[in-house]
C-alpha cells in the first residue's frame, strides 16, 4: 500500500510541476536592429514556388543563414532590409521581425493579410494598443490606441477607448464615443 501512495504521489508531483514550469515570454519585443545595412536578406526555399508551411531561410550575401523557418510559418516578403512580415507557427500571429528573426511588434490584420502602407505607414500592435509604423519598420507613433483608422490626407482617427462588433455582414466594426484626429507625427488635430 506504501508503495502505491509513493507512486501516486510521485506521479501527481509530475504532473504539477507541469503547469509550474516557468514560462518564456512570447510577447517580448526587441528593437530594430539595422536601419542602415547593406546586406540584404534573401528568402530561399527547398521548392520552386514558395507556399505558406514551406521550409525556407533567409540568407545574407554572403550565403550565411540568418532567418530559418524553424518558428516561422510564412513570410510576406521574399527580402529583408530592416525588417520582415511573418506570421508564427503554432500561433499564426502576424509579426514584423528584425534582421536576426527577433518580434518587434504585431502587424495590425487588414483584409486577411499585413495592413497596407498607406501614406508612408501602416498599423502595427504592442500589447494590445495600436501605433503606426513606417516602411523600414521604425514605430513613428507608439503603440497607446484601441482602435485606428489608416492615414488619409495626412490625418487618421484614433481612439482610446472603443468597443469592437460585428455587423449583420458579418464585417467587424468599431465604435467610440471619443473619436479624435491625429497627424503622421501622432499629434491631436483640433
Amino acid at each position: 500500500m506504501k508503495e502505491i501512495i509513493i507512486i501516486v504521489l510521485t506521479l501527481s508531483f509530475f504532473s504539477c510541476s507541469q503547469r509550474f514550469k516557468p514560462r518564456t515570454n512570447e510577447n517580448e519585443y526587441f528593437e530594430l536592429t539595422e536601419l542602415n545595412t547593406k546586406d540584404t536578406l534573401f528568402r530561399i526555399s527547398k521548392n520552386q514556388f514558395y507556399e505558406m508551411g514551406d521550409d525556407f531561410a533567409f540568407v545574407n550575401r554572403k550565403g550565411d543563414t540568418i532567418i530559418t523557418s524553424e518558428k516561422i510559418y510564412y513570410t510576406f516578403k521574399d527580402t529583408i532590409t530592416t525588417f520582415g512580415i511573418v506570421l508564427k507557427k503554432e500561433t499564426y500571429d502576424l509579426i514584423g521581425i528584425n534582421r536576426k528573426g527577433q518580434r518587434i511588434f504585431e502587424v495590425y490584420m487588414y483584409d486577411n493579410g499585413p495592413d497596407y502602407i498607406s501614406e508612408g505607414l501602416f498599423r502595427i500592435k504592442k500589447n494590445g494598443k495600436i501605433g503606426f509604423a513606417n516602411e523600414n519598420g521604425e514605430i513613428i507613433i507608439k503603440p497607446q490606441f484601441e482602435c485606428a483608422s489608416s492615414f488619409e490626407n495626412g490625418i487618421a482617427t484614433v481612439t482610446y477607448d472603443c468597443y469592437l462588433y460585428y455587423d449583420l455582414d458579418n464585417h467587424l466594426r468599431s465604435k467610440s464615443e471619443s473619436w479624435f484626429k491625429i497627424d503622421k507625427t501622432g499629434k491631436r488635430i483640433e
